[in-house]
């Protein structure tokens, strides 16, 4: 108890990065190195290694800062900031994120990915530390939990606490404590990048899942416009309609591929550790409710195309029949004018 009534400076690094997506092919880009970090976990090759496109230094306000443009091929981009804090109750860490996370969106835009479409997020990592990190969790938890979740305004206090319960441990003196748009990590070690490895690999999903979701929402107003043109246009729609629904499949089967591939991976041939982490990560962005939603979006798209392709068929058969009934009946009027002018011409 004497500790915590004591002034404890905590100092650290606190790392932000940005994911993006890209029209540029970056496996064509001259200047990604292809060389994957040396810090990346032994995650399986289903998961594609992150390659390294350039480093730089830069400076936010009075202090330097460290910039690393990664990517996952071939669309994937990430910036990732970071500078290093004394203090963690002085500093005015929300400002100078802030700032680092605008000097991060200007280099994204370098790679013209699409501004509607980007994750930022924070990690907060402290080594320097003696003890168990919970007491610093009780010294300075108003702070930690404002950072979380990038907010100035005072907390209710069962706020902070729902906050600061989002955690694991795995060692005795380590924790790491997770929210939407940040986290904090306690590793005595220092061993960092894994984790922030697997928080740039659950945004880089949060990401793909947002971009599926808007493109499954055109989809369905694409349907509506199409569903609604006029009836003399059955034959086209009937070919539009085929390749739309050979379009859903694909990008369900692609999408489930994707997203099995990668929480698999990690919950079935990741260490404990890291599955566990996982799943926090997960829960915390939603992706269970992110994957049932575009399901259900898929299925919706892909009972109505079934049944447009099915009624387009069944009109296009009828208007085959009327065809050949109106065919049949001008042949009858031929045989009935051919025979009513023998009979004619033969008075």
């Amino acid at each position: 108890m004497e500790i915590l009534n004591q002034e404890i400076a905590l100092k650290g690094r606190c790392v932000t990065f940005l994911v993006g997506h890209t029209g540029i092919n970056l496996e064509t880009t001259a200047r990604v190195e292809r060389r994957a970090l040396k810090s990346s976990p032994n995650y399986p090759d289903v998961i594609l290694k992150q390659m390294i496109i350039r480093t730089q230094k830069g400076r936010i306000h009075d202090r330097e800062a460290d910039l690393v443009v990664k990517a996952y091929l071939p669309d994937t981009v990430i910036v990732e900031a970071a500078f290093e804090f004394q203090d963690l109750a002085a500093e005015p860490l929300l400002e100078l994120n802030e700032d680092l996370l605008q000097e991060c969106r200007r280099i994204l835009n370098e790679f013209q990915c699409n501004p509607e479409f980007d994750e930022d997020y924070s990690v907060y990592c402290i080594s320097d530390y003696q003890g168990d990190p919970e007491m610093f969790l009780a010294l300075h938890g108003e702070k930690i939990a404002a950072l979380l979740k990038k907010e100035r305004i005072p907390l209710d206090e069962e706020e902070i606490k729902a906050t600061l319960q989002s955690n694991l441990k795995y060692g005795k003196d380590d924790l790491t404590v997770v929210d939407w748009d940040g986290a904090f990590i306690f590793d005595p070690q220092g061993d960092f990048d894994a984790n922030i490895e697997l928080f740039e690999i659950t945004n880089l999903q949060l990401l793909k899942s947002r971009m599926l979701d808007d493109e499954l929402d055109g989809r369905l107003k694409t349907t509506l416009q199409l569903l609604r043109r006029k009836p003399e246009q059955s034959l086209l729609r009937s070919k539009q309609v085929r390749s739309v629904l050979r379009e859903i499949i694909q990008t369900r089967t692609t999408s489930i591929l994707e997203s099995q591939a990668i929480e698999h991976s990690i919950k079935l041939i990741g260490d404990w550790y890291t599955a566990r982490l996982y799943a926090l990560i997960s829960k915390k962005f939603h992706l269970d409710e992110w994957r049932k939603n575009i399901t259900e979006k898929l299925d919706i798209l892909e009972d109505v195309y079934s049944m447009a392709a099915e009624n387009f068929s069944i009109s296009f058969n009828t208007t085959l029949e009327f065809i050949l009934i109106g065919g049949w009946f001008i042949l009858q009027i031929g045989w009935f004018t051919l025979l009513f002018m023998e009979l004619y011409f033969a008075k």
